[in-house]
């Protein structure tokens, strides 16, 4: 057959399938009858918080008209008539009020969702509340609820401490392009800060941070996504949402204690010199959920005691060099793709730079993740480099890893022996991103670990009791 020809046969095709289309439309007959009322996917849209001013992600509402008889509206609308700050598309049309919207027989239209929120001048999240009403021919209404929490912001952008601060707690800060530390400059962090990263932004820390917060209010730095990827998916829960904090060789003195550090590129990156003056001293904090190191101390003097790192495309732990000391603490390595580093990484070598591990000790920790082995050593070559210092001490610590018998490196350490290791905690779930890393009542890591730091941390991350003759490996307490 000829080509054009069969191309013109192919077109006409398409105009007669769109002329029986329009032909069944000017066909179709529309009910008025209180007895045929629409369905909707959703009878409330509700919103996560949206931060005033900034605006929110878009949601989708489906009106289907499951009725013999095609339905008309006389409106669509807001009920606010748009002052509440929400508004909506009506199958592709924008605005706050609709009329005459038309739905065939056993056919449906979307309708799409956003809210601007004003500012509240409120330190507190303040509810917003509107409807879609949905007027029938015959007067009836139908209704479907939108509600949104609105929330005041504190906005940085392009900031750069020159002199000791103190961020009031407040209201939450959102971060764009990044917050920078000058040198010899303190930013304070205290109790129950939040700090929202757009997209890349860090915290740069070229003098020295003090994040004060508490069990009840801990300091919290996150992405500033606050919407879903999926129904089940809140993008909080996926890494790479914003940068990290980097500590700068010159930096000195950070103190980060009860501090939430998670979903970032990274969680913290300490860059330091070989001394032994303490660069960062890390208590009662989580860092989780990252896409690259959950800490990298690149020679650093650091000190980290009853804390939670989880979950890192590289390594939760990534020790180059220096002296490092870990109390208390749960490294557990479960990303949820299959590409990561172990939960450890301990080396003197990178990239031909070869540098003294003067010392690397674990006591009371937890080490392990889904793999057999979860603790990686990278020596430089002894022939090359007699003298280099390769130092590491585990005591007390329960560990996926393989020991040799002849290693003196290890005391009264317990292997992590489950077949299965994420069975040691309340709830492993790389589906949906959920993780509980605190103990089951069968981990192996219970009353494995020694009574010798009672009198430092007398409770856990949690502020769980610990008791003699009876303590647990890691920093939760059964």
């Amino acid at each position: 057959m000829n080509k054009s020809f069969s191309h013109i046969l192919f077109v006409v095709s398409l105009l007669l399938v769109a002329m029986t289309a329009v032909s069944c439309s000017d066909e179709e007959s529309f009910t008025s009858s209180p007895a045929s009322p629409l369905k909707f996917s959703e009878d409330t849209l509700k919103f996560d918080t949206v931060f005033t001013a900034i605006g929110s992600s878009t949601q989708w509402l489906k009106v289907f008209n499951p009725n013999s008889d095609g339905v008309r509206l006389t409106s669509v609308a807001l009920a606010s008539g748009g002052r509440s700050g929400f508004y909506i598309n009506v199958d592709g049309q924008s605005g706050t009020t609709f009329s005459n919207v038309e739905i065939a027989h056993k056919d449906s239209i979307f309708v799409f969702v956003e809210v601007n929120v004003d500012p509240t001048d409120e330190d507190s999240p303040v509810l917003i509340e509107d409807s879609i009403v949905f007027t029938h021919q015959n007067g009836a209404r139908q209704f479907v609820h939108l509600l949104a929490y609105g929330q005041d912001v504190i906005i940085l952008d392009h900031i750069r401490f020159q002199t000791d601060t103190i961020l009031t707690a407040t209201r939450p800060f959102l971060i764009y392009d990044s917050l920078v530390v000058a040198p010899g400059c303190t930013l304070t962090l205290p109790e129950g800060t939040h700090l929202y990263f757009h997209a890349k932004a860090s915290l740069k820390v070229h003098g020295s941070l003090h994040a004060e917060g508490s069990l009840d209010h801990p300091v919290v730095m996150r992405g500033d996504r606050l919407d879903h990827m999926f129904d089940y998916l809140p993008y909080d829960r996926l890494d790479a949402q914003w940068g990290g904090v980097w500590l700068a060789p010159e930096s000195t003195d950070n103190i980060i204690d009860f501090t939430d550090i998670h979903s970032g590129s990274y969680g913290i990156y300490c860059d330091g010199k070989e001394n032994e003056e303490r660069k960062l001293t890390l208590t009662n904090s989580t860092i989780h959920n990252v896409a690259g190191a959950g800490i990298s101390l690149n020679l650093c003097t650091a000190y980290v005691a009853n804390c939670q790192i989880s979950n890192a495309n590289s390594y939760c732990i990534d020790i180059l060099g220096g002296y490092a000391d870990f109390v208390h603490c749960t490294i557990a390595q479960f990303y949820p793709w299959k590409q990561y580093g172990a939960a450890l990484k301990l080396t003197n070598t990178r990239n031909d730079t070869i540098v003294d591990l003067h010392r690397a000790s674990f006591y009371n920790c937890y080490i392990t993740g889904g793999q057999e082995d979860e603790i990686y050593g990278e020596k430089a070559s002894e022939s090359q480099y007699t003298d280099v210092l390769f130092n590491y001490h585990f005591e007390n610590c329960v560990l996926a890893t393989v020991i040799a018998d002849d290693d003196t490196n290890f005391v009264a350490c317990t292997l992590d022996t489950l077949e299965h290791h994420a069975d040691n905690f309340r709830t492993i779930d790389t589906e949906n991103y959920i993780y509980d890393f605190r103990l089951d009542s069968a981990s192996v890591a219970r009353s494995k670990a020694s009574d010798r730091f009672l009198d430092l941390y007398p409770t856990d991350r949690n502020g769980v009791e610990r008791k003699s003759g009876n303590v647990d490996a890691g920093c939760f307490q059964f």
